[in-house]
């Protein structure tokens, strides 16, 4: 006779609608799941992880310029115009919208923790593309030129400011899917659907727009994602290298100072790769750094260098996954230390955003966490530099910005308290001395002034004693000076 089980256990678990990995194999860790709601609203149960501690994070659903699928976002330099945030750029439909303004700010402030969708909200500027849409958009590393692949196979060199077009590469029939800026910000790469990754040179005289200056072929497929390493180690023999993930499942690198062999080798994902990450080793002055690849719902972590796979990770999305980013997760510890720790953020097509460890001495990743964001397929995600804002593009033409919280504990007094108040009385023993010691001297002030007899005849509109009381000092300085002030009275 088996075991008597009770009907609780044989129902089907549920998950809950803040984390959705409680239905699946894994547990959710608790602390990532209230990290996560408390600073960037990742959740549905918002109010209930200790609301007093942290100011509240802010979200933003808005619609994009145009109601066509959102391609990419990004944020370009914090530096562009001397702003402290980073410009936020939607490339959706035929344009690249940049909210840079105090408008954009405003109303992520007052649309909190809101989840209706703005339709009025315009952008800054809009960098049209000529009617054809715009697949993808990088920013150059000053912020003042910005590289967007369209359909058409056309790479426009824009500036960001006054919206105009600088320069047009023709790579083609077929559409750009990736662009990338090298550090020199002269030269960017592009590859798309015809599988062959190309290297502009922005200095090239006009009749050579339409020939690249190097071709990198090999890819059998579609070309999804690329980048750039330039290695600042003078030792190792490679100064430039191209990495590319395409459709036909695999990752290849190429090196693009040598004019033969240039294809370093070639790396096996095992699905179409849809996006593709540099995280730096634990020792950067030894090791390479480790190449993250995501396609279909795996993880695969590189040696770009050995080409060895050091981790697989089959994450818990249902669906493709289409962006992967790197974030830090600030823990505030209860004695005033502070310490970071590196996530993987992956959004996919099944609305799911996966939270995952980083290990960047192994190079292993761990599943923490997931969130059901929208019902919407997620098609792009992007975070700031600073690791402020999280962002967001949907098939639908919805952008989702998250921004960080705030400690309340850390600014809730930031002036000294003053002596004689409550607050100064109980600092507490540890309060260190002030610099120069804690002995403060007053200054005595000077005693004012006594005023001579004329001048104060003067000040009493008594000119005539005033005259007298001048010419009785019997001091030409003085007479001089009476009669001056009464020819001007």
């Amino acid at each position: 006779m088996g075991e008597y089980k009770t009907s609780l256990s044989l129902q089907t678990q549920v998950p809950s609608v803040s984390s959705v990995t409680l239905g699946l194999e894994g547990t959710s860790d608790p602390s990532e799941a209230r990290y996560w709601t408390t600073k960037y609203n990742l959740g549905s149960t918002y109010a209930s992880y200790t609301p007093n501690r942290f100011a509240h994070a802010h979200s933003l659903y808005f619609k994009a310029n145009s109601n066509a699928i959102v391609s990419k976002v990004l944020f370009g330099p914090p530096t562009f115009q001397n702003s402290k945030q980073s410009p936020l750029a939607v490339v959706s439909g035929p344009r690249v919208s940049l909210y840079t303004g105090p408008a954009f700010s405003r109303a992520l402030k007052e649309n909190n923790n809101k989840n209706t969708i703005i339709t009025t909200l315009s952008p800054d500027r809009n960098v049209v593309t000529g009617g054809h849409p715009a697949l993808c958009a990088a920013h150059r590393s000053d912020g003042r030129l910005i590289a967007i692949g369209t359909s058409l196979g056309n790479l426009l060199i824009c500036d960001a400011t006054s919206r105009a077009t600088l320069c047009t590469f023709f790579a083609g029939e077929f559409a750009i899917r990736t662009v990338s800026w090298l550090r020199n910000g002269k030269q960017v790469i592009s590859g798309g659907n015809d599988g062959v990754l190309r290297k502009w040179d922005l200095n090239s005289s006009t009749l050579e727009k339409t020939k690249a200056c190097l071709e990198l072929k090999g890819h059998s497929d579609a070309i999804k994602c690329a980048l750039v390493w330039q290695p600042r180690n003078t030792s190792v023999d490679w100064k430039e290298l191209a990495i590319s993930g395409s459709s036909d499942y695999t990752i290849r690198i190429w090196n693009m100072q040598q004019d033969e062999n240039r294809c370093l080798s070639i790396l096996q994902h095992g699905a179409p790769v849809e996006a593709l990450l540099l995280q730096p080793h634990a020792s950067p002055d030894t090791n390479p750094p480790w190449l993250l690849s995501a396609g279909g719902t795996t993880i695969k972590v590189w040696n770009p260098l050995s080409g060895k796979c050091v981790c697989t990770l089959g994450t818990q999305h249902s669906k493709t996954i289409t962006s992967m980013v790197a974030m830090a997760r600030f823990q505030d510890g209860e004695s005033g230390t502070n310490s970071t720790a590196m996530r993987i953020l992956t959004a996919g097509l099944d609305g799911l955003v996966r939270i995952h460890s980083w290990n960047h001495e192994t190079g292993q990743v761990e599943h923490l966490h997931g969130v059901k964001l929208v019902q919407d397929a997620i098609t792009s995600m992007a975070v700031n530099e600073s690791y402020y804002r999280l962002v967001f593009g949907t098939n639908t033409g919805i952008v989702i910005v998250k921004e960080r919280s705030k400690s309340i504990t850390k600014q809730r007094r930031k002036r000294e308290a003053r002596a004689g108040t409550y607050a100064y009385f109980t600092r507490g023993m540890n309060v260190s001395a002030a610099d120069g010691g804690t002995d403060f001297v007053a200054q005595q002030q000077d005693k004012k002034r006594k005023l001579s007899s004329f001048d104060l005849a003067l000040r009493q509109f008594r000119y005539g004693d005033a005259l007298d009381d001048a010419l009785n000092t019997r001091q030409p300085q003085a007479v001089v000076a009476v009669l001056e002030e009464l020819g001007k009275r």
